[in-house]
């Protein structure tokens, strides 16, 4: 009986093995069968003519031939099961492989698609085609950075399965008038329309609200100008990621629906939106917030208290705002239950505000940062090594700016490894810090105005290999350069304002900005030259005399190049103008002479040229107008040029600053200045919006911001010069213009009535010319003016009054009369009207005929010259036909002009006759 058991056990068990083997041989077949699957010849033939809509020459489609299944061809994904193509992925991810074409609407016979990415390609700002909008299964789609262009079609509404919808920068040409077809996209969780133009949108909110499913928003530099403050009800109350940076919501305050996603989010940037108001105090109840970016606002009060709620926030930028008072006790700890510990904190940024108070206060419980930047504010106390032992991670350290002193030992040895040093104008000396003998990857060092008076120890030129950037300027340093050549890294080189000596070392190659200015160098100049041909900028000022050197040829990707207050002579080289990308070129308070090279008319990105105080000559080009259209500031001043000043340079349409004085220069003053567009404006952001595309944050933080007045003053300075005319009425136009020098001319006629609408006026000065007439009463309302000269002019009447000006702004006009000079004026000159009161009504009327035949050209008056075209066709034909068609008036008329003719000669004959005889009569008397 047990062994009949045992056999049927046996038997059941061999019978189990064969169908458990059945088994699994037929689900491996199966599988076999489902990889075998091959794509949809249908499918096959769209993908193929889909191709056909690009021209390139890459290998991207190598494997899209007919003879392959389209499952393997690559950018193409397909279902293991039905073959029928799910995914699409054509993107570039190299700038120099775009695809370049048209986008084929055989896409359509694609019905099972659901994931389209087409993103980094070229389609030539082409619309983004409707038939998109007919994939019914699309789940993802993908169209940014592909250069399409035009407005956003509607038909998109028609992607209800969609959930990632992303058509950022398409080089700010894609553009939506309406958002209404987002209530369509019912699936979508992420939306990116960052750079599209949504100006023309209104309840852009509105539209983003019906989305209930959205987790991530992104409206990055769209133009919106509206910020709302408040929804009846929120929709998207899982929202984790919210950026609409870089909008102007101008007067407009961080909203308060924003509490209703601080459970969720993790991700709120609103840099540079133009907010205002304060920090709302709920914002520390922002549990989930890992990133908070408020930077470059106009937000104001002080930072709200209570961080230690914001349990996960690890990035925290207030910077370039107004915000003020102390910072936060509980900056950088987290509370839980009732003790503290450190927060998830990884880089505080806090620059540009007014805060105020003790840093090292804080600092211990801020030594899990990877950034600290506190630059440029108020803040105080005395730092030392006890502080800053626990920074073990820190790696960007920027304390500029500040009234801090650091005060660590000379053996020193930091726990950690920084990248960016910045401590300009915090007080480190005078001992030079051999703390910073450790530090092995620094690539950025800024100790300038550090009180340091000390020889740079040979180490510190070879602390670090990957040094890029080294300020070390305005200290008390001495000492001799080492050879610099083997510094490969080093672009920029600060050492203006400190005592070095000797000769100019050999140079790094990859040098872009080179600061010497008041050093104690001597030598020749020779090795600047030999960096030419690798260098992008280059400043150099000592005494180093000789001629400028001629070695610009190979200084194609040169910036800027500063070489004043030097011995400089000679002319300016011809090669200077192989400097295509020269943005700066000072080369004033030299002995240069000669004219200004023709070759630089090839330098059209020219922001500043400075040549004065040299012995340059000749007249000023006419082509300095038409190459540099970017010109923001030129001075010429203290040289010989001569010659009118010409009109062409009226097409400098963002100039602020312009200096010709002390030259010879002559003839009127051009009457096409008011085209200085930052002059006629109190305000002229546009300009300094167009200016940041010329530079880059390096040269526009130094660099622009070292030349002080250039970048703020708007001024004209003609002084010292020959010439001669009116002062044209449109300088009155310059309503922007803070200092007006035409003194020490030729100038005649009245001063313009007009001058008190230049309010914005400093300093105005007109003296020693040849103006007559009275002053114009408006000289009264220019509130803000701090100097005034009318001085050694042929003023008359009653100086205006009220005004706050001593007698010396008035001398020399022998008929002025009244306060503050000591002339009283009589009756007659106390009632006497002005040249600017009687005739205003007048010239008002006139200057806005003017003003309007000038603005509107000949569209404006097309009757007065039909009617003059039509009455001279009229009187033409009409005695023209009459000759014609009447032989006897004919014969009459050119008989009579035959008559007159001969009496003119006759006449003339007998005229000149006697003219002679009496001539010769009366010499011979003589």
């Amino acid at each position: 009986m047990f062994i009949m058991t045992s056999l049927f056990s046996e038997l059941v068990l061999f019978l189990f093995c064969i169908g458990f083997f059945f088994m699994v041989s037929s689900e491996s077949s199966s599988g076999v069968q489902a990889l075998n699957v091959h794509c949809r010849e249908s499918e096959q033939k769209a993908l193929l003519m889909l191709k056909d809509g690009f021209h390139t020459s890459l290998d991207r489609f190598s494997s899209w031939v007919p003879e392959e299944d389209c499952c393997k061809w690559k950018g193409v994904g397909c279902n293991n099961e039905t073959g029928h193509v799910i995914a699409l992925d054509l993107h570039s991810p190299d700038p120099l492989e775009l695809l370049q074409g048209e986008l084929r609407d055989s896409l359509v016979h694609l019905p099972y698609l659901s994931h389209l990415d087409l993103s980094h390609n070229d389609f030539y700002q082409t619309q983004i085609p409707e038939f998109i909008g007919s994939l019914p299964n699309l789940k993802y789609l993908n169209l940014s950075r592909a250069n399409f262009g035009g407005t956003i079609p509607s038909h998109l509404g028609n992607l209800s399965s969609l959930q990632t919808l992303d058509l950022s920068n398409n080089q700010s040409s894609l553009r939506a008038s309406s958002l209404v077809w987002l209530a369509g996209l019912s699936s979508l969780k992420v939306l990116d329309l960052s750079t599209v133009y949504l100006g023309d949108v209104v309840n852009w909110l509105d539209a983003v609200n019906m989305l209930p499913s959205l987790v991530e928003l992104r409206l990055v530099s769209c133009q919106l100008h509206s910020l709302p403050q408040s929804l009846p009800s929120l929709n998207f109350s899982s929202l984790e990621v919210l950026d609409l940076s870089y909008n102007g919501f101008y007067h407009s305050v961080i909203p308060n629906w924003l509490v209703e996603v601080s459970h969720t989010l993790s991700l709120l940037n609103l840099t540079t939106c133009s907010l205002q108001g304060s920090i709302p105090r709920t914002i520390v109840n922002f549990t989930s917030l890992v990133v908070l970016d408020f930077s470059f606002n106009y937000l104001k009060g002080s930072i709200p208290h209570g961080f230690g709620n914001m349990t996960s926030l690890a990035v925290l930028d207030l910077s370039v705002n107004y915000l003020e008072g102390s910072l936060p006790a509980t900056l950088g700890l987290i509370q839980e239950l009732h003790n503290f510990k450190y927060s998830p904190l990884r880089e505080l940024r806090l620059s540009r505000n007014l805060l105020n108070g003790s840093l090292e206060r804080i600092l211990p419980q801020l030594s899990e940062l990877i950034v600290l930047d506190v630059a440029w504010n108020d803040l105080d106390g005395v730092i030392t090594e006890a502080h800053l032992q626990d920074f073990s991670r820190l790696r960007v350290l920027d304390l500029s700016f500040n009234r801090l002193i650091l005060n660590v030992s000379s053996n020193w040895i930091p726990d950690f490894q920084l990248e960016s040093i910045n401590l300009e104008n915090c007080e480190i000396g005078p001992r030079f810090p051999w703390w910073l003998q450790n530090q092995k990857r620094i690539s950025e060092l800024d100790m300038g105005n550090a009180s340091i008076s000390d020889i740079v120890p040979d180490w510190f030129w070879d602390i670090s290999p990957s040094m890029k950037r080294l300020d070390l300027s305005n200290n008390h340093l001495t000492g001799k350069l080492p050879n610099l050549s083997s510094k490969a890294s080093l672009s920029k080189l600060d050492l203006s304002g400190n005592e070095f000596e000797g000769r100019l070392p050999q140079l790094p190659p990859a040098i872009e900005i080179l600061l010497l200015i008041e050093n104690q160098f001597s030598g020749p100049i020779s090795p600047i030259c030999d960096i030419m041909n690798e260098s992008n900028a280059l400043r150099h000022g000592n005494n180093m005399p000789g001629n400028l050197p001629d070695c610009w040829i190979y200084g194609q990707n040169l910036v800027c190049v500063d070489l004043r207050l030097n011995q400089l002579s000679g002319q300016i080289p011809e090669s200077i103008g192989h400097l295509i990308n020269l943005k700066w070129l000072f080369l004033s308070h030299n002995s240069l002479s000669g004219e200004i090279p023709q070759s630089l008319q090839n330098c059209t990105s020219l922001i500043v040229l400075a040549l004065g105080n040299n012995s340059l000559s000749g007249s000023i080009p006419t082509w300095l107008g038409e190459s540099f259209q970017n010109l923001r500031a030129i001075t010429l001043h203290h040289n010989a040029f001569e010659g009118n000043i010409p009109a062409q340079l009226c097409q400098w349409r963002y100039l602020t600053y312009l200096d010709f004085s002390f030259n010879s220069l002559s003839g009127p003053l051009p009457t096409c200045i008011n085209r200085f567009l930052p002059m006629a404006e109190k305000e002229a952001e546009n300009v300094h919006e167009q200016y940041s595309l010329y530079t880059n944050d390096e040269l526009k933080s130094r660099m622009w911001r070292s030349q002080g007045r250039y970048n703020s003053d708007k001024v004209i300075d003609l002084s010292h010069n020959r010439l001669y005319g009116e002062i044209p009425g449109v300088v009155t136009t310059l309503i922007g213009l803070e200092l007006l020098n035409l003194s020490n001319n030729y100038l005649k006629g009245a001063i313009p009535c007009d001058i008190g609408t230049m309010k914005s006026l400093d300093y105005l000065d007109l003296s020693s010319n040849q103006l007559s007439g009275t002053i114009p009463p408006g000289i009264s309302d220019l509130t803000h003016l701090k100097g005034l000269n009318l001085s050694y002019n042929n003023l008359s009447g009653k100086v205006p009054s009220p005004n706050n000006f001593s007698a010396y702004a008035f001398i020399g006009n022998h008929n002025l009369c009244g306060p503050p000079l000591v002339k009283k004026c009589s009756a007659n000159e106390s009632l006497q009207k002005t040249e600017c009161n009687s005739d205003r009504k007048s010239k008002s009327q006139n200057d806005g005929i003017q003003k309007k035949e000038h603005r509107h050209g000949f569209e404006e008056k097309p009757s007065f010259y039909i009617s003059v075209a039509s009455g001279y066709v009229t009187a033409f034909c009409g005695f023209w036909a009459t000759l014609f068609f009447n032989k006897s008036w004919r014969h009459a008329y050119f008989h009579f002009l035959g008559n007159m003719g001969d009496r003119i000669y006759v006449f003339g004959v007998i005229t000149k006759t006697s003219l002679r005889r009496k001539f010769h009569g009366e010499k011979a008397v003589e």
